[in-house]
């Protein structure tokens, strides 16, 4: 059923990340960590996760990509439109989802790719599942973090969830120095049962086998490759 977003609220978080916040028709059932897609004249079709969902309202992240950068041209499109433009979408799709159970999980992300993983961390503090959260993450520089309020703010309310940030090509007193996967070792491993990644697929492969080299069983592993 294809219905209309209308683009009630567009925040610039960085210089290309966009936080932006549609009204729908009708308010829908959506499954932490799915997707809506829009359909969008000329270009066919984009899909993005849902960072969060409330009545009638979703909230996307979107990194603006130019023409000439990975063919990403719906994200330019989106991006650019102007408050109360309507877009039209179909319904949320996808099984990249949160299993609901007491199971401690570990959440890997770059960039905007945090926004499923994020509804999914919601989604289990409002159920008040009875599971340990943690959420690392990569990015280049300093000047690449978004959302670290958000964070600090569930950070301070939940005490099941925490969240640490890595940073390739710069250091700082409050995050960790290189990639994500230095994070991974058998103690760690220890403490987690389910593993949900979300990255490019070279990424996820690496990070993948990084785990299964733990010893991770490869059934405890949800990924999404975009």
């Amino acid at each position: 059923m294809i219905q209309k977003f209308e683009l009630i609220k567009k925040i610039n978080l960085t210089d290309n990340v966009y936080e932006l916040t549609f009204k729908w028709e009708n308010e829908l059932d959506m499954k932490p960590g799915q997707f809506v897609t829009f359909l969008l004249d000329k270009i066919w079709w984009r899909a993005y996760s849902v960072l969060e969902k409330d009545w009638r309202n979703i909230v996307l992240l979107i990194k603006k990509w130019e023409l000439d950068e990975w063919g990403r041209w719906g994200s330019k499109y989106i991006c650019e439109q102007e408050i109360w433009t309507n877009l039209r979408w179909v319904w949320p799709a996808w099984h990249f989802v949160l299993k609901e159970n007491s199971n401690n999980k570990l959440f890997i992300w770059t960039g905007t790719w945090l926004v499923p993983l994020y509804n999914q961390i919601i989604w289990a503090i409002d159920k008040e599942l009875d599971t340990r959260l943690k959420l690392i993450f990569w990015l280049r520089e300093i000047k690449d973090i978004f959302y670290t309020t958000e964070l600090n703010n569930l950070k301070k309310d939940n005490s099941n969830f925490d969240y640490e940030i890595y940073l390739s090509r710069a250091e700082s007193e409050w995050t960790k120095k290189w990639y994500v996967t230095d994070y991974l070792n058998k103690e760690i491993v220890e403490i987690y049962k389910e593993f949900y990644i979300c990255w490019m697929p070279s990424m996820i492969d690496s990070t993948i086998e990084k785990l299964i080299s733990l010893w991770v069983d490869e059934t405890n592993i949800y990924f999404e490759k975009y």
